[in-house]
Formats: structure tokens, sequence, C-alpha cells
């Protein structure tokens, strides 16, 4: 990862409170990843928490086998890490790694926690945005209970917001599939299933869910 030192605005930015943003910019780093780079590993001491200011991120674990879990894709804007921060816990409890290139804010742990003292609105941002993962990771569980390919590739896409909109999925179907839990084979034969239905409309890389006729 490369330091670029210089923190631009970006959309994290707007919601913390006027009286400490000047501090943490002051202390934030903002670093460049490469795709495929990880940003931290699951066992890793916590230093603090990461903000996404460009590309796409995913958190994961691994289990006792080794095998890849994908608790979550994270966009620009959103708060990667404040888990460990707000329950102080000594090291991050999953693995983050770019799946595309960007890059993200860091955030010293120490400087944030003061500053939490200090400001309890600050602190609520966090908490906010962590309440938002924590809905999230409870609707991968549901994901994970549904029994077609097909149920999990709709639901992932409502998730996602493609049911109001067009989205650009700029994430990897064989990352997609892992995440959905099935093999890359079955997240595509369920992908093109769904266009020859009318489920879903795709044009270069926007896909937007159509409502069940």
């Amino acid at each position: 990862m490369a330091d670029l030192d210089s923190v631009p605005e970006s959309e994290f930015w707007n919601r913390v409170p006027e009286g400490c943003r000047e501090r943490l910019q002051r202390v934030a780093r903002r670093l460049t990843v490469e795709a495929g780079e990880t940003v931290f590993l699951q066992g890793d001491r916590f230093r603090g928490p990461y903000v996404i200011d460009k590309g796409i991120f995913k958190v994961y674990q691994l289990n006792e086998a080794g095998k890849e879990a994908i608790l979550n894709f994270f966009f620009p804007g959103s708060i990667i890490a404040a888990l460990p921060m707000l329950k102080t816990m000594p090291v991050y409890p999953a693995s983050c790694e770019a799946v595309r290139d960007g890059a993200v804010i860091y955030i010293p742990v120490d400087e944030c926690v003061s500053l939490m003292q200090k400001h309890p609105d600050l602190k609520q941002c966090f908490q906010e945005d962590f309440v938002s993962n924590a809905e999230f990771f409870k609707n991968k569980t549901t994901l994970l209970m549904l029994h077609t390919t097909e149920e999990r590739v709709i639901f992932f896409l409502e998730a996602l917001g493609a049911a109001d909109r067009e989205v650009y999925l700029n994430i990897p179907k064989n990352q997609v599939a892992l995440y959905l839990g099935v093999s890359a084979e079955a997240f595509s034969r369920a992908f093109t299933a769904l266009k020859k239905q009318g489920r879903i409309t795709e044009s270069d890389g926007y896909v937007r869910l159509l409502d069940d006729v």
C-alpha cells in the first residue's frame, strides 16, 4: 500500500461532526491499494478503522480448513473495522482485501477513541455504521438459508439496491459466487437463467432487477 498522506473530501467526512473533523483529518492517512492486496489480516493487532474512499473491498474470514467465507463487500463511504474499536477488541476479527484497485483512509485508534470521548456524536457516527453492517450480516444468514442459487442471486441484487436502480456490478463473478456460497459455474447458470426469465437486465456491467411477472 502506498501512503499518499493527504486526505481528500469524501462522503464519510460529511458525516463526521464539524467539531472534530479537522483534527481527525490531520491524523488520517489515505492509502492506495491494488486489487488483491490485503489491508489487514484476521488476528492482526487492531490499529484503527478504515474508510473506503475508492474501489471495492471485501471482508472475509478463514475457517480451520483455510476455506474463505466472504462476510460482506464494502463500497466508497463505508467504514471497515468499527467493531473492534467500539468493543475494545485487541485484534481484527476478520481480514480485508481490495477486490478492485482503490484507496482507504486509515484513522489511528488512539486518536479516534480520544475524540469519541470528547464528541459523543462522533461515536454515534461509528455506531450507526456498525448497526447498518450488522443488519447486512443478518441478511447474509438469511441468504444462506435460501435453497436455490437463483434465490440467492436475487437476494444479493436486492441488497445492492438493484430493484430500485441500475447497479454497476464491478465485482468479479467468482467473488460474488463465493459470497453466495455457490460455485462460479452455478452462479453463471443462475444469472443467465434469470436474464432469460426477464428478472434481470444487464448492459455494460450495469444490472437491474425487474419485478416478477
